[in-house]
């Protein structure tokens, strides 16, 4: 289902939407009207799940990647907006601007060598993190920032990772589809409860992180497994 909005939302309206499984984009970047999504299939991965490659896992063993949490949050939405299309529009970037103030929406920034390589962004509401949105200076900038975003979720007890559509490069990390009214069903139960989005002790990609990000007895995982 799609639904045309006006240029001007109001934040707890959004957060509102969030918890009844729809969410805004914007159809051009040169159109700032926002349309209101809701799926009939979305694509999620559970905490336990993600899929990180022999080849991903050795080039963080080489390399010193570090990751920051809501650094600059404001410059992770413009990088994730610069692209020749994209439904990233000024309207969005000003609501999640807002909801970013407001402790809502967080955003992940991957770093080598105090260059930024990477990063995301989305809302957390109770134990469900939506991602909307990642970007890529160089090779594999995204799925580092995934990794990131994964371990911190694992080790703040997040439930679910909610990616909107599938695409090849989420499937690879371990993406699943499942029915609009399951989700409904998985967001209800988890988006009432109050977690943290807290930095780890360590914000390097380290295999201590990897192995968060891998882990297979989160609380509430064993639930899951005979749903997704």
């Amino acid at each position: 289902m799609l639904t045309r909005s006006h240029n001007e939302i109001d934040p707890s309206a959004v957060i509102n939407l969030y918890r009844n499984g729809i969410f805004p984009m914007g159809d051009h970047n040169d159109d700032n009207q926002i349309f209101w999504c809701n799926p009939i299939v979305r694509a999620v991965i559970p905490i336990s799940k993600l899929h990180i490659s022999r080849s991903l896992k050795k080039i963080c063993r080489k390399k010193n990647f570090e990751f920051s949490i809501n650094h600059d949050f404001s410059t992770t939405i413009s990088n994730c907006a610069n692209r020749e299309e994209t439904w990233i529009n000024k309207s969005i970037i000003s609501t999640y601007n807002t909801l970013h103030a407001l402790g809502y929406a967080h955003s992940i920034e991957v770093w080598e060598d105090k260059k930024l390589k990477g990063g995301l962004y989305g809302v957390a509401i109770g134990k469900v993190f939506f991602a909307e949105s990642m970007f890529s200076t160089s090779s594999n900038g995204s799925k580092l920032a995934l990794i990131a975003l994964m371990g911190t979720l694992a080790l703040n007890k997040f439930l679910l990772l909610d990616v909107q559509f599938m695409t090849n490069h989420l499937r690879t990390m371990g993406a699943k589809e499942i029915s609009r009214a399951l989700f409904l069903n998985l967001i209800k139960k988890s988006s009432s409860e109050k977690v943290q989005f807290d930095k780890p002790s360590s914000a390097i990609i380290d295999e201590k992180l990897i192995n968060k990000a891998e882990m297979k007895s989160l609380i509430g995982i064993s639930k899951l497994k005979h749903q997704i």
